[in-house]
């Protein structure tokens, strides 16, 4: 799984202002240290096109505990990556900032939704029940969005580390309601039970956040696998953004980390994410 890069121009040069951003990123995945099979699957593209700068970076996580999680995981990163390289590509020239946001809204609502009924039929047709865990993230310009099936999860550190999703679980539900504390929760004997999955029924709520991008700002995009065994304190100091400053010091940082959580007992599959963002 490698980062692609597109560039598009229009007739003589770039369309509109100048861009001032571009991207740094990189990913890493691992089974772990019990699983023969790694059933996260992962992807990140980016794209410059009409004057814009943009990001996509997706983890998807095949639910424990259902049959072919490797396929619903894989199958919905393959959609992911598709409509980005080929249908984002196609109808982003000529659109203005606004414009941008607003139509990949609509488009990432239904491009999950699809993969959905898609990952549904097929579990139906084979009288099986599967399903993925989903967090994508995409930056446009000055601008991000995160989309949330699940509990794999979207961070971003600038000045502070902050998580942009909740996680759609069990604990997390209990957390909320106060009948839980965040340091019983990673112990809890249901900590592993979400609340919903794409593929997992007809119907499926995203959840969404927002918001302005920063130069320097870092997101991360993670497979619970990856949280278990690191504080917050521990993710903080290791993916600050001096100490990434290309794409091999990131990957080294990603599978460093990796190495890390395995070595203090990490079962599931572990994958991870980061985008470094830039100015020009």
């Amino acid at each position: 799984m490698k980062e692609r890069t597109i560039r598009i121009k229009d007739g003589e040069g770039w369309q509109g202002q100048e861009r001032k951003l571009h991207f740094i990123a990189e990913m890493h995945t691992d089974a772990g240290i019990c699983r023969k099979i790694n059933q996260d699957a992962c992807c990140v593209r980016i794209m410059e096109i009409g004057g814009h700068s943009l990001a996509l970076a997706a983890v998807c996580d095949g639910v424990g505990g259902m049959q072919e999680g490797d396929f619903a995981s894989r199958s919905t990163i393959q959609l992911l990556n598709n409509w980005f390289d080929y249908t984002v590509s196609r109808n982003l020239p000529g659109k203005n900032g606004e414009e941008i946001m607003a139509y990949l809204k609509t488009e990432i609502e239904d491009c999950i939704q699809k993969q959905n009924r898609l990952v549904y039929g097929y579990a139906k047709e084979k009288g099986i029940r599967t399903g993925t865990t989903l967090t994508l993230l995409i930056i446009a310009d000055r601008e991000y969005m995160t989309a949330q099936v699940g509990d794999s999860r979207a961070y971003r550190i600038g000045s502070r580390l902050r998580q942009l999703t909740e996680d759609q679980s069990v604990v997390a539900q209990e957390i909320k309601a106060g009948r839980l504390s965040a340091e019983e929760a990673k112990h809890d004997s249901r900590r592993n039970m979400i609340l919903q999955c794409v593929g997992g029924a007809e119907r499926l709520h995203i959840a969404y956040s927002a918001g302005r991008v920063r130069d320097d700002d870092i997101f991360f995009l993670c497979s619970d696998g990856f949280v278990h065994e690191l504080s917050d304190r521990e993710i903080e100091e290791r993916m600050q953004p001096v100490l990434s400053e290309d794409r091999a010091s990131i990957k080294q940082i990603l599978m460093d980390t990796v190495s890390l959580i395995k070595a203090r007992g990490e079962k599931d599959n572990i994958t991870v994410v980061l985008v470094k963002v830039q100015e020009r």
